[in-house]
């Protein structure tokens, strides 16, 4: 993403003279929020070690969806946390998000073990709906 992301005023001779941020913090820590500082796009959970690179820890990013060379926005919504070993891979390269359907296939193939690890994720991340949920007639 790069530049996208950050804009770097480069004076005479290339040299960095100072740095703007073009996402506030305020956005930035609620994209990280919303995403559950995880990578959007391998799933790697901040400050953990990577599950591609044992040897870094993972460190994430605010990368857009649309870039902006592409006509995208700062706008939360275009906006996704990425870790550093996907954001070093992703200009201007843009996933579609998978559907329910697809997702509950792959849920379904996945072992129980794994089923029950994404139930109690889901029910941790959605803890209200989860007890309305779990509170049946």
């Amino acid at each position: 993403m790069g530049p996208t992301s950050l804009e770097l005023c480069a004076g005479a001779g290339g040299q960095a003279l100072g740095l703007e941020r073009a996402i506030s913090k305020e956005v930035r820590a609620f994209v990280l929020d919303r995403n559950g500082f995880t990578c959007q796009m391998c799933g790697a959970v901040a400050g953990e070690p990577h599950p591609y690179d044992q040897s870094r820890n993972t460190r994430l990013h605010i990368g857009h969806v649309i870039d902006k060379s592409l006509g995208g926005d700062d706008s939360a919504t275009n906006l996704r946390a990425l870790c550093s070993v996907c954001n070093e891979g992703a200009a201007n390269f843009t996933l579609d998000r998978p559907s329910s359907m697809k997702l509950m296939i792959q849920i379904r193939r996945a072992k129980s073990t794994d089923q029950l690890e994404i139930l109690q994720w889901l029910m941790d991340k959605y803890p209200e709906q989860s007890h309305k949920v779990t509170k049946l007639p």
